[in-house]
């Protein structure tokens, strides 16, 4: 991060085996006072299928972040994200995005931050590991560090390609993420032992839900539409079961049947 002028991102630590997209995002805070904004992501990324997790601290105790199930040429917004302003005149976040999946040959990433309450900036870094680094000692080292995006411009505005050093991670890497967000979550404060971050447990069930549910997708492609949904339907009612009684279960199968028993 030498480059950048600045340390390593907080998520470093983590990731650092993850192939990610790092955020430089900069508010500028005018008023110097200590505040709570809200502000949107708004993004594309063409010519990649798989998923899609991002994470991101809104304040010093909080991590949130989420999972989207991409599909080619498909577009996001992000609404309703939060961030502590702090009373310097800028203030940065770093905002990560993981794709588990993968990229064509032609692919292009676009990009907006969106705030209304005050003016923001961004700066975009792609990260690839280094295995050989790792698995062998030796004096030769692999100086890996962040490589910054600078946008391309043509008739339809502004966007960002990556090198071919950049890839999706394999999508069974999404389950060492979870556990490493369990590990995180279990983090205490030596001082005065007490979580240094606010509770993420329903958070990571979510993301276990989700995470199941979408690789469940993924694996079946090929299935005719029809027999895809009837597939989501059941692994839906799989994840819901332990809160179900058995008559909400039997109603289920039974709505489930009359609904597609003309469609297959």
């Amino acid at each position: 991060m030498i480059n950048l002028k600045r340390d390593v991102p907080w998520f470093f630590q983590y990731l650092e085996n993850y192939y990610h997209l790092f955020l430089n995002i900069r508010f500028n805070n005018g008023e110097n006072i200590k505040r709570t904004i809200k502000f949107s992501v708004e993004f594309s990324l063409q010519g990649f299928e798989g998923l899609l997790f991002y994470m991101y601290k809104p304040d010093i105790k909080k991590v949130k972040f989420n999972l989207y199930k991409h599909s080619i040429d498909q577009a996001y917004t992000i609404d309703d994200l939060n961030f502590t302003l702090l009373h310097d005149n800028i203030n940065s976040l770093d905002f990560v995005i993981i794709p588990f999946g993968y990229f064509k040959d032609e692919h292009n990433f676009n990009l907006d931050i969106r705030c209304n309450e005050v003016e923001s900036s961004f700066d975009i870094y792609t990260w690839a590991p280094s295995n050989l680094y790792k698995h062998f000692k030796s004096v030769i080292k692999i100086a890996n560090q962040y490589s910054e995006l600078i946008p391309l411009d043509d008739y339809k505005g502004y966007y960002f390609q990556f090198n071919s050093s950049f890839k999706g991670n394999e999508t069974g890497r999404l389950f060492d993420l979870i556990n490493l967000l369990v590990d995180f979550d279990k983090t205490v404060d030596e001082i005065d032992n007490s979580p240094m971050f606010e509770a993420m447990d329903s958070e990571i069930k979510n993301l276990v839900s989700k995470s199941n549910e979408f690789l469940f997708e993924l694996c079946h492609t090929s299935v005719p539409l029809d027999v895809k949904n009837i597939l989501r339907e059941l692994e839906r009612l799989k994840f819901n079961i332990d809160s179900l009684s058995k008559e909400e279960i039997f109603n289920w199968l039974d709505d489930l049947i009359t609904f597609y028993s003309g469609k297959v």
